[in-house]
């Protein structure tokens, strides 16, 4: 019954954001500028895509290189694996995936791991925070945006520092320690049920802050924060393709935006491959630049067409030659 709940509340976000995209849309204007693609640019953004998810692959090697040893070969094509379930399925599952595949193949933990993954979107966070900034800095100069940008960067630096003091300073066992004596006073059934709770938490806390052990290396760091930049800088380059593809003449810093829009977007429930959201958030960000509704749409839906076409050929050949079914991943993702 909840499962039936949960998927009609996605529907109805999903039609109202669809019914703010379509709402006053020229039809036949949006049919025109989507034939007026030049096809010879696809071949261009799927390099782009695979060059922007090869730097994830990398970025995802940095962060784990100091206990699993794995070849870019195997973490691409897993990396690019997870984009495609991002897309078609809820809750970040390709996140969820990528550490239950990783943790599964090099006997790691997997809490570990998904710890790991949060502090590569904490960088992927101060990537986008920074790329707004810089398109509000050049192009529209509202003290309010600017402000407003200010505070988030603040937000994900302060989630950086988090985890840098949960990595340096670990106190676990000695709060897990103070709660297990705490626990000394109850009656026996209470407390073994207290106790298993508490060993159970502090398993997990100690599992998921040792995956933030990339902060103690200060050089690898670097090269995290690098990787991480490359993954968002083509995933401009993206849009400066698609753009391109149209003809369209238009400030490059519009890139900028919708980046950060679409990052904003994708946050929101939805049905699959983000429809809905997606749509609106990259017409929201050409009409700070005036671009009418046909033409952003028709951008929004060649880029995602290719985006998903892509990572779901490679997704579906990792899948075949790993003897992984898409059902089991369904089932994983519903057991988490």
């Amino acid at each position: 019954m909840k499962s039936h709940i949960k998927k009609l509340i996605l529907l109805l976000i999903t039609f109202l954001f669809l019914y703010l995209v379509f709402k006053n849309l020229n039809f036949n204007q949006l049919l025109q500028t989507i034939i007026g693609f030049e096809l010879k640019y696809i071949i261009f953004l799927v390099f782009s895509i695979i060059i922007s998810l090869s730097f994830r692959g990398l970025c995802f090697k940095l962060l784990i290189s100091k206990t699993i040893k794995a070849p870019l070969s195997d973490l691409i094509p897993l990396c690019i694996t997870g984009a495609a379930l991002n897309i078609v399925l809820p809750a970040r599952a390709g996140d969820i995936f990528r550490a239950f595949y990783t943790g599964e193949k090099y006997k790691e933990s997997k809490i570990k791991l998904f710890g790991t993954i949060m502090l590569e979107r904490i960088f992927d966070g101060l990537c986008i925070i920074g790329m707004l900034l810089i398109g509000i800095y050049i192009y529209n100069k509202n003290p309010l945006a600017q402000h407003m940008c200010f505070i988030a960067a603040l937000i994900f630096i302060a989630s950086l520092i988090t985890a840098f003091l949960a990595i340096k300073l670990n106190k676990t066992e000695v709060i897990f320690s103070f709660l297990e004596n705490k626990c000394s006073n109850l009656s026996e059934g209470f407390k073994n049920i207290f106790l298993g709770i508490i060993k159970l938490s502090n398993n997990f806390c100690t599992s998921f802050i040792n995956g933030f052990e990339i902060l103690n290396y200060p050089k690898k760091l670097l090269y995290v924060l690098i990787s991480s930049i490359g993954i968002w800088a083509f995933e401009c380059v993206n849009y400066l393709i698609v753009i391109q593809g149209f003809n369209i003449d238009i400030n490059w810093s519009v890139v900028l935006f919708i980046i950060a829009f679409i990052a904003l977007a994708c946050m929101i429930p939805s049905a699959s491959i983000f429809i809905g959201p997606y749509q609106l958030a990259v017409i929201s960000a050409f009409s700070i630049y005036k671009v009418n509704k046909e033409t952003a749409l028709a951008i929004s839906l060649v880029e995602q067409a290719v985006v998903v076409l892509t990572t779901s050929i490679i997704a579906v050949l990792f899948l075949l030659k790993n003897n992984i079914s898409y059902k089991e991943i369904k089932e994983d993702i519903k057991n988490v």
